[in-house]
């Protein structure tokens, strides 16, 4: 498949380019110099064509572009071409083109206005878009010729969406990095560092899985100095948030606060399966005080509104491996449930329960929530006796009905009362 990277200098219009294909994936397109820090891609696919289109940071000399460039050969390609964006053609474009030509790239010219072709030297390029007051409709058009499939009969692949989610500086763009094995989403201290949703493809078990690295959610009021910035990019993080197949909520553990919550209580209620990962653990001395901490901090402030599937990860020092595996774990869970859907059957359990308690006082749940913690799974029952005071045959009973029930037969899980 080819790859049409859009580049040229700053403030050019390459992210409007880009956003008149892509149409759904926009990127941010603002008069402000240098809003594209990253390089992001859009998949065009009809039934009778199919290529990939790439908005890139805009640069201001050949010195920046060498760092693009060298951006660009590590995400390891084929068929790579570049649309080279221009309002006029200045001596910095003809040297960066030159070197692109002499290393045998298909370099395309674009202008969004008419520009004489005395201006520039035709030569350096397969095809120039240049002759009229609109060239992107002929562009469009000379693109879907080039990239026809071979066999319209070719089943779109069904691949899997992951959106990578959370607050700002919670390390998401490490992890998106660490998954996609390139340092494709840039990584900074600094806040909003990541505007655009970043995303890339990558295989695991016969499987494509999408990740999408998005902008960190701002916290403190006070740091939201780029108040359109952040607006637009949390409009990008909710329209892959909508599409995706797993959302992955990524917290610090070491900045608990109520947003945690808050952000685990807004995507439980979604209907889509979602994992939280609690990143930096290798910052925590004792990390099994703390993951039990942590537990108890969500079981006191949280309801649960659906199953919680929480690990705890170093973005830095866990490996691409485990954390894929989490990932496909989670693909393919089966202990899933919406709080209401158990707590719709409450009634029904107690009613069974009651059948067995002879001469004792009754024992009566109140409601039911599960999660999942490191692999390991877990039914939180609410009820009307301590720990210590229920029975074991009153456990044993339970575990059957909810295997019953929930169609558990060979998957283990924990009651914790």
């Amino acid at each position: 498949m080819n790859n049409y990277f859009i580049i040229g200098k700053v403030n050019e219009g390459k992210s409007f380019l880009f956003n008149l294909f892509s149409k759904t994936h926009k990127t941010i397109s603002n008069p402000k110099a240098n809003t594209t820090i990253d390089v992001i891609r859009k998949n065009i696919l009809s039934e009778n064509f199919e290529y990939n289109i790439y908005d890139t940071p805009g640069f201001y000399k050949l010195s920046d572009f060498t760092e693009l460039i060298n951006k660009i050969s590590m995400l390891k390609l084929d068929n790579i071409k570049f649309i080279y964006l221009i309002s006029s053609f200045t001596n910095e474009d003809l040297k960066i083109c030159k070197q692109l030509y002499s290393k045998n790239y298909n370099l395309l010219l674009f202008s969004f206005k008419k520009i004489d072709e005395k201006d520039y030297i035709s030569n350096l390029f397969d095809k120039t878009f240049t002759n009229y007051s609109n060239n992107y409709p002929t562009l469009k058009k000379y693109l879907s010729n080039e990239n026809k499939k071979q066999d319209s009969n070719i089943k779109i692949e069904n691949k899997k969406i992951i959106t990578i989610f959370g607050k700002e500086n919670t390390g998401k763009s490490t992890l998106f990095n660490k998954i996609t094995n390139i340092s494709l989403s840039k990584t900074s201290p600094h806040l909003h560092t990541t505007r655009d949703s970043v995303n890339w493809d990558i295989q695991y078990k016969n499987q494509t899985l999408e990740f999408i690295d998005t902008a960190g959610f701002i916290r403190n009021r006070s740091n939201r100095k780029n108040l359109v910035f952040e607006k637009l990019s949390l409009e990008q993080s909710e329209y892959f948030i909508k599409k995706s197949s797993l959302i992955v909520l990524l917290l610090d553990a070491n900045s608990e606060s109520r947003l945690d919550l808050s952000l685990i209580g807004s995507l439980s209620k979604r209907n889509k399966p979602f994992l939280v990962l609690v990143n930096k653990i290798d910052l925590i001395d004792n990390k099994t005080l703390y993951q039990q901490k942590f537990l108890n901090y969500l079981s006191s402030n949280h309801n649960y509104y659906s199953s919680l599937n929480i690990y705890f990860i170093s973005a830095l020092k866990s490996s691409k491996s485990k954390i894929l595996q989490i990932v496909s774990n989670q693909l393919q869970n089966k202990f899933y449930f919406k709080t209401s859907y158990l707590n719709k059957i409450v009634k029904s359990i107690n009613g069974e329960l009651g059948k067995i308690q002879k001469n004792s006082k009754e024992f009566k749940i109140y409601f039911i929530t599960a999660f999942t913690v490191n692999q390991k799974n877990y039914f939180k029952i609410s009820c009307n006796f301590q720990k210590k005071n229920i029975k074991v045959h009153i456990k044993n009973y339970l575990s059957k009905i909810l295997i019953r029930e929930l169609n558990l037969k060979g998957v283990s899980f924990n009651l914790i009362f």
